[in-house]
Protein backbone atom coordinates (compact mmCIF):
# COMPACT_ATOMS: atom_id res chain seq x y z
CA UNK A 1 0.00 0.00 0.00
CA UNK A 2 1.34 3.40 -1.04
CA UNK A 3 -0.44 6.75 -0.73
CA UNK A 4 0.91 9.92 -2.35
CA UNK A 5 -0.53 13.30 -1.35
CA UNK A 6 0.27 16.79 -2.61
CA UNK A 7 -0.78 19.82 -0.55
CA UNK A 8 0.57 23.33 0.08
CA UNK A 9 2.12 24.83 3.20
CA UNK A 10 2.25 28.62 3.06
CA UNK A 11 2.43 28.60 -0.78
CA UNK A 12 5.07 25.86 -0.82
CA UNK A 13 4.42 22.49 -2.44
CA UNK A 14 4.32 19.71 0.15
CA UNK A 15 4.51 16.04 -0.79
CA UNK A 16 3.61 13.24 1.64
CA UNK A 17 4.30 9.60 0.91
CA UNK A 18 2.94 6.76 3.05
CA UNK A 19 4.32 3.25 2.52
CA UNK A 20 3.02 0.15 4.32
CA UNK A 21 5.31 -2.80 4.91
CA UNK A 22 4.53 -6.08 3.21
CA UNK A 23 4.56 -8.18 6.39
CA UNK A 24 7.38 -10.50 5.33
CA UNK A 25 10.60 -11.16 7.20
CA UNK A 26 11.47 -9.36 10.42
CA UNK A 27 9.84 -6.12 11.52
CA UNK A 28 13.22 -4.43 11.11
CA UNK A 29 13.52 -5.58 7.49
CA UNK A 30 9.93 -4.58 6.76
CA UNK A 31 10.50 -1.10 8.20
CA UNK A 32 13.80 -0.66 6.36
CA UNK A 33 12.26 -1.58 3.00
CA UNK A 34 9.22 0.66 3.54
CA UNK A 35 11.39 3.59 4.54
CA UNK A 36 13.74 3.14 1.58
CA UNK A 37 10.73 3.12 -0.75
CA UNK A 38 9.40 6.30 0.87
CA UNK A 39 12.73 8.06 0.34
CA UNK A 40 12.85 6.95 -3.31
CA UNK A 41 9.31 8.28 -3.79
CA UNK A 42 10.35 11.68 -2.42
CA UNK A 43 13.17 11.82 -4.95
CA UNK A 44 10.92 10.59 -7.78
CA UNK A 45 8.56 13.48 -6.97
CA UNK A 46 11.37 15.91 -7.76
CA UNK A 47 12.31 16.74 -4.17
CA UNK A 48 15.63 16.18 -2.45
CA UNK A 49 16.50 14.43 0.78
CA UNK A 50 17.16 17.83 2.30
CA UNK A 51 13.52 18.73 1.68
CA UNK A 52 12.25 16.05 4.08
CA UNK A 53 10.82 17.89 7.09
CA UNK A 54 8.70 15.32 8.92
CA UNK A 55 8.34 11.57 9.43
CA UNK A 56 5.55 9.56 11.02
CA UNK A 57 5.54 5.92 11.99
CA UNK A 58 2.46 3.75 12.56
CA UNK A 59 2.92 0.25 13.94
CA UNK A 60 0.95 -2.86 14.82
CA UNK A 61 1.93 -2.93 18.50
CA UNK A 62 4.48 -1.60 20.97
CA UNK A 63 7.16 -4.13 19.99
CA UNK A 64 6.83 -3.32 16.28
CA UNK A 65 6.79 0.41 17.06
CA UNK A 66 10.07 0.19 18.96
CA UNK A 67 11.82 -1.96 16.37
CA UNK A 68 10.64 0.22 13.48
CA UNK A 69 11.53 3.37 15.41
CA UNK A 70 15.09 2.11 15.85
CA UNK A 71 15.35 1.56 12.09
CA UNK A 72 13.96 5.01 11.37
CA UNK A 73 16.40 6.67 13.78
CA UNK A 74 19.35 4.87 12.17
CA UNK A 75 18.18 5.58 8.61
CA UNK A 76 16.91 9.17 8.72
CA UNK A 77 20.19 10.90 9.38
CA UNK A 78 21.93 13.88 7.81
CA UNK A 79 19.72 15.62 5.23
CA UNK A 80 16.87 13.15 5.82
CA UNK A 81 16.35 14.13 9.46
CA UNK A 82 13.15 15.99 10.31
CA UNK A 83 10.52 16.38 12.98
CA UNK A 84 9.17 12.98 13.97
CA UNK A 85 6.34 11.17 15.73
CA UNK A 86 5.26 7.56 16.17
CA UNK A 87 2.04 5.73 16.99
CA UNK A 88 0.47 2.32 17.51
CA UNK A 89 -2.63 1.88 15.35
CA UNK A 90 -3.32 -1.63 14.08
CA UNK A 91 -6.64 -0.63 12.45
CA UNK A 92 -4.75 1.66 10.08
CA UNK A 93 -2.51 -1.11 8.75
CA UNK A 94 -3.42 -3.24 5.75
CA UNK A 95 -3.75 -6.97 6.44
CA UNK A 96 -0.40 -8.57 7.23
CA UNK A 97 1.50 -5.29 7.52
CA UNK A 98 3.22 -4.37 10.77
CA UNK A 99 4.43 -0.87 9.96
CA UNK A 100 3.70 2.23 7.89
CA UNK A 101 6.42 4.77 7.17
CA UNK A 102 5.34 8.26 6.16
CA UNK A 103 7.54 11.14 5.00
CA UNK A 104 6.64 14.75 4.20
CA UNK A 105 8.91 16.91 2.05
CA UNK A 106 8.48 20.59 1.18
CA UNK A 107 9.79 22.43 -1.89
CA UNK A 108 11.22 25.79 -0.73
CA UNK A 109 10.34 29.01 -2.52
CA UNK A 110 14.02 29.93 -2.12
CA UNK A 111 15.92 27.29 -4.08
CA UNK A 112 19.01 27.96 -1.97
CA UNK A 113 17.29 27.40 1.37
CA UNK A 114 18.92 24.82 3.64
CA UNK A 115 17.30 22.84 6.44
CA UNK A 116 18.44 23.67 9.96
CA UNK A 117 18.05 21.14 12.78
CA UNK A 118 17.60 22.23 16.41
CA UNK A 119 18.21 19.56 19.02
CA UNK A 120 16.74 19.20 22.48
CA UNK A 121 19.15 19.75 25.37
CA UNK A 122 20.24 17.08 26.08
CA UNK A 123 19.61 15.64 22.58
CA UNK A 124 16.79 13.10 22.13
CA UNK A 125 15.97 10.76 19.26
CA UNK A 126 13.75 13.37 17.56
CA UNK A 127 14.99 16.93 17.11
CA UNK A 128 13.10 19.72 18.85
CA UNK A 129 12.34 21.15 15.41
CA UNK A 130 13.69 21.71 11.93
CA UNK A 131 13.37 24.86 9.85
CA UNK A 132 13.33 25.15 6.07
CA UNK A 133 12.74 28.30 4.04
CA UNK A 134 11.26 30.19 7.00
CA UNK A 135 8.92 27.38 8.11
CA UNK A 136 9.30 25.62 11.49
CA UNK A 137 8.37 21.95 11.91
CA UNK A 138 8.12 20.75 15.52
CA UNK A 139 8.45 17.09 16.39
CA UNK A 140 5.41 15.56 18.06
CA UNK A 141 5.05 16.62 21.70
CA UNK A 142 3.66 14.22 24.32
CA UNK A 143 3.35 13.91 28.09
CA UNK A 144 2.65 11.24 30.71
CA UNK A 145 0.68 13.23 33.30
CA UNK A 146 -2.24 11.47 34.99
CA UNK A 147 -5.10 13.19 33.14
CA UNK A 148 -5.83 14.27 29.58
CA UNK A 149 -6.14 17.90 30.64
CA UNK A 150 -2.82 17.77 32.47
CA UNK A 151 -1.15 16.28 29.40
CA UNK A 152 -2.59 19.05 27.24
CA UNK A 153 -1.27 21.67 29.68
CA UNK A 154 2.21 20.17 29.59
CA UNK A 155 2.20 19.79 25.81
CA UNK A 156 1.12 23.40 25.35
CA UNK A 157 4.09 24.45 27.48
CA UNK A 158 6.46 22.34 25.40
CA UNK A 159 5.06 23.70 22.14
CA UNK A 160 5.41 27.29 23.37
CA UNK A 161 8.99 26.64 24.49
CA UNK A 162 9.96 25.12 21.14
CA UNK A 163 8.29 27.88 19.13
CA UNK A 164 10.03 30.52 21.24
CA UNK A 165 13.37 28.81 20.60
CA UNK A 166 12.53 29.00 16.88
CA UNK A 167 11.74 32.72 17.12
CA UNK A 168 8.00 32.37 16.56
CA UNK A 169 4.75 31.68 18.46
CA UNK A 170 1.43 29.89 18.21
CA UNK A 171 -0.30 32.79 16.44
CA UNK A 172 1.87 31.97 13.42
CA UNK A 173 0.89 28.30 13.30
CA UNK A 174 0.06 27.00 9.84
CA UNK A 175 -0.81 23.40 10.69
CA UNK A 176 -1.67 21.76 14.02
CA UNK A 177 -2.07 17.99 13.98
CA UNK A 178 -3.30 16.29 17.14
CA UNK A 179 -3.12 12.49 17.44
CA UNK A 180 -5.51 11.52 20.23
CA UNK A 181 -6.03 8.18 21.93
CA UNK A 182 -9.15 6.27 20.89
CA UNK A 183 -9.86 5.91 24.62
CA UNK A 184 -10.58 9.65 24.90
CA UNK A 185 -14.10 10.90 24.11
CA UNK A 186 -13.76 12.48 20.67
CA UNK A 187 -16.07 15.45 21.25
CA UNK A 188 -14.68 16.32 24.66
CA UNK A 189 -11.12 15.85 23.43
CA UNK A 190 -11.58 18.07 20.38
CA UNK A 191 -13.09 20.85 22.49
CA UNK A 192 -10.27 20.65 25.03
CA UNK A 193 -7.60 20.82 22.31
CA UNK A 194 -9.31 23.77 20.60
CA UNK A 195 -9.52 25.65 23.90
CA UNK A 196 -5.90 24.94 24.84
CA UNK A 197 -4.60 26.13 21.44
CA UNK A 198 -7.11 28.93 21.00
CA UNK A 199 -4.56 31.51 19.79
CA UNK A 200 -3.87 29.48 16.67
CA UNK A 201 -5.30 30.95 13.49
CA UNK A 202 -5.20 27.66 11.59
CA UNK A 203 -7.43 24.57 11.58
CA UNK A 204 -6.64 21.82 14.08
CA UNK A 205 -6.80 18.30 12.68
CA UNK A 206 -7.58 15.55 15.20
CA UNK A 207 -6.72 11.96 14.27
CA UNK A 208 -7.37 9.03 16.60
CA UNK A 209 -4.74 6.35 17.23
CA UNK A 210 -4.43 3.38 19.55
CA UNK A 211 -1.22 4.18 21.40
CA UNK A 212 2.18 5.82 21.68
CA UNK A 213 5.70 5.17 22.95
CA UNK A 214 4.38 4.87 26.53
CA UNK A 215 1.10 3.52 27.84
CA UNK A 216 0.22 6.62 29.88
CA UNK A 217 0.25 8.93 26.88
CA UNK A 218 -3.14 10.03 25.52
CA UNK A 219 -2.20 12.62 22.92
CA UNK A 220 0.67 13.79 20.69
CA UNK A 221 0.65 17.17 18.95
CA UNK A 222 2.68 18.40 15.97
CA UNK A 223 2.89 22.07 15.00
CA UNK A 224 4.10 23.70 11.80
CA UNK A 225 4.51 27.49 11.89
CA UNK A 226 6.01 30.47 10.12
CA UNK A 227 9.37 31.37 11.57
Amino acid sequence: MIYRTWTTIDKRDAFSISVAGDGTGSVEAEAEIALARAVSEVEAAGLSRGHVVRSRLYALDSVARQKASDIRRASLVGPLRGGSSSFIDKERLPKGSRVIMELTAVRPLDSGAKKVIREYEPPLAPPMFVTLDGIVFLSGNTDESATFEAQLNAIRGKVDSSLTAAGTDLSKALVISAFMSKKVNIDAGRKAIAAKFGEAQCPITVTTVEGYSAGAKMIEIEVTARG
